[in-house]
């Protein structure tokens, strides 16, 4: 993660504290909790803790932090505070208070390390954007109506190697490809917005119909691949009880049938949906690139890499949507945050199970440009 990125995500979960006042709300939670713990024949007191659990309960769910990307809650993980904002910090809470109904001794102590936690990072955050101000590091924050596609590669996917990751990043050209072109009918490439060396993750600027065609693709992907976690943890408990691979090929068939069926599902609507109006031969190009594609980005999840899209919406306009010519772009904006919502970084254990065919080597490297 770049400085860049790592500035625009902690301004992120700063202001996301200071709309939520979770802090706040939190420190109320420790002080009631310590009172009754203090003065347990005072029903003011439990009606206090009650009523900070409400008001933190529902601020967590409506956090910001909870409609974060992928690629930015992996961030969160990354410097280690993911579990301390939003829905994940809402769910400590509750399991901190179900298991220690009748202990509020015990409960207290694990709210008192949270809090600790808590006032030490939004300090830390404070003054880590205080610094980065003062070095002039700017942030890596969306304008309005912009869209952003970040892709995560393993390096062991890539063997750590710059060949190989050249390669890829040509391969990965050309599969995103046929999103640009069924979202706008040309294929003009991808415009680098940033790089982050540490987890070889390339971010590129999307058009608003571009991202919205990619944030459905991917969704519907990965929402497919996660019905077949389950088997694959299982394939690897049989795998290391010794179990031979030839043994395992049914469950690879399995897995691999399932990802077919619903790809060529996802790749019929999308193709109703965007090439409808294209002439029959050209459509039925498209069909078979798009099932490559999809196919390609099945197989990817399945090895660990993180396709993520985030988009910033646009105010409302003062006056008709549809006078102002934003109403595409509006509808466009909309479904990929909706469809990015959704995503996940998905971090399966055990070996790959996926073997969707898809072209072998790189048989156009560079940009493919069509009008």
């Amino acid at each position: 993660m770049n400085a860049e990125r790592l500035h625009a995500v902690v301004r992120a979960i700063r202001d996301d504290l200071r709309k939520t006042k979770a802090l706040q709300l939190f420190q109320q939670l420790r002080d009631a909790l310590q009172n009754q713990v203090n003065q347990p024949q005072q029903p003011a007191h439990q009606q206090q803790v009650s009523e900070s659990l409400r008001q933190l309960d529902q601020v967590l769910g409506e956090a910001t932090i909870n409609a974060f990307t992928p690629a930015w809650k992996q961030a969160l993980s990354e410097i280690g505070v993911l579990d301390l904002f939003g829905e994940r910090l809402r769910d400590s809470i509750r399991e901190i208070f179900a298991r220690n109904q009748i202990t509020p001794s015990v409960a207290l102590q694990e709210i008192i390390e949270i809090a600790k936690r808590l006032e030490q990072v939004s300090s830390s955050i404070d003054q880590l954007i205080a610094g980065l101000a003062v070095l002039q590091i700017g942030a890596e924050e969306l304008e309005p109506g912009e869209c952003e596609l970040g892709v995560l590669v393993p390096r062991n996917a890539v063997q750590n190697r710059l060949g190989e990751f050249a390669k890829e990043l040509a391969t990965l050209n050309k599969m995103l490809g046929i999103f640009e072109e069924l979202a706008t009918g040309t294929r003009s490439g991808f415009p680098i917005r940033s790089i982050s060396s540490s987890d070889l993750t390339v971010f590129l600027d999307l058009a608003p119909q571009v991202a919205a065609c990619m944030a459905v693709a991917v969704e519907r992907i990965v929402a497919l691949y996660k019905q077949l976690l389950e088997i694959r943890g299982l394939r690897k408990q049989l795998s290391d009880q010794g179990v031979p691979a030839k043994a395992l090929q049914g469950v690879d068939s399995h897995a691999n049938g399932h990802m077919k069926k619903g790809i060529d599902v996802v790749a019929k609507e999308m193709i109703e949906q965007y090439a409808a109006d294209t002439e029959e031969g050209r459509r039925n190009e498209l069909q078979t690139e798009l099932h490559t594609a999809l196919n390609q980005i099945a197989n990817r999840i399945d090895k660990g890499y993180n396709i993520d899209v985030r988009v910033r919406a646009i105010e409302e306009p003062e006056g008709d949507a549809e006078e102002d010519g934003t109403a595409p772009t509006r509808e466009a904006l909309a479904i990929a945050l909706e469809a990015s919502k959704r995503l996940q970084f998905l971090k399966p254990s055990g070996d790959p199970i996926l073997s969707l065919p898809e072209p072998k080597g790189n048989e156009d490297p560079g940009p493919d440009e069509k009008t």
